[in-house]
């Protein structure tokens, strides 16, 4: 909530546009939305009627799951790291809703992204740029440019791999932007908590359960 005030405070109406995605049909309800976002093709005529963006291109998009929780200046933190073309994909660090809760930014162990294994960064260090191999997307902001560069689609199910069991899309977009040579950033100055089942889980319960299993050393 006081993500959203303060960016009814910074934007305009004519320029701010929130859209929703629910979780279901995905990567079709991504791919559909951002290709229109993006100016790729036409808005439908429903669209047209309710208002979305009156047929601007944004320049950034700011993606906030539902089940996340940015601090409320999140938006401010990410564009200050941004740059359209040095980084044009700015993540916040999460961590994953079910146990150990690793952290949502990711390293390559091997040279290649794709086929590699990728492992977590657990020895994160507060208020840092890193370039990672993946990011989940609870929280993040991209440059809409970034769709124009990358082959579509731009999101797909990613078979499971070795360090990263999840099929989800965030993972295809991730190697979507490997492929098109764009950078993925992320900066844990901030830090967005991820809801779980029973439990909101922030840095602190991530790095417990790191440290508990004895890797945190």
């Amino acid at each position: 909530m006081e993500l959203a005030m303060n960016l009814g405070r910074k934007f305009s109406p004519e320029n701010l546009g929130i859209f929703y995605i629910h979780k279901m049909p995905q990567p079709h309800a991504q791919n559909f939305l951002f290709s229109h976002v993006t100016r790729t093709q036409p808005w439908p005529q429903y669209v047209h009627e309710f208002g979305g963006l009156n047929g601007k291109v944004p320049d950034w998009i700011l993606w906030v799951e539902d089940d996340a929780a940015p601090p409320a200046n999140g938006y401010d933190l990410l564009r200050s790291k941004a740059d359209p073309i040095l980084r044009p994909v700015m993540h916040s660090i999460s961590f994953d809703r079910a146990p150990p809760h690793h952290p949502s930014i990711w390293r390559d162990r091997d040279s290649n992204i794709e086929g590699g294994r990728i492992d977590p960064i657990h020895d994160w260090v507060d208020d840092s740029l890193y370039q990672v191999a993946h990011s989940g997307t609870c929280f993040c902001l991209i440059h809409s440019s970034v769709f124009l560069k990358m082959q579509r689609p731009w999101f797909h199910m990613q078979p499971p791999e070795p360090g990263c069991d999840s099929i989800i899309p965030c993972r295809s977009l991730s190697v979507s932007m490997h492929n098109a040579g764009i950078p993925i950033m992320a900066y844990t100055g901030c830090v967005t908590s991820h809801m779980g089942e029973h439990v909101e889980v922030g840095a602190d319960l991530s790095r417990r359960y790191y440290q508990e299993a004895g890797e945190g050393k």
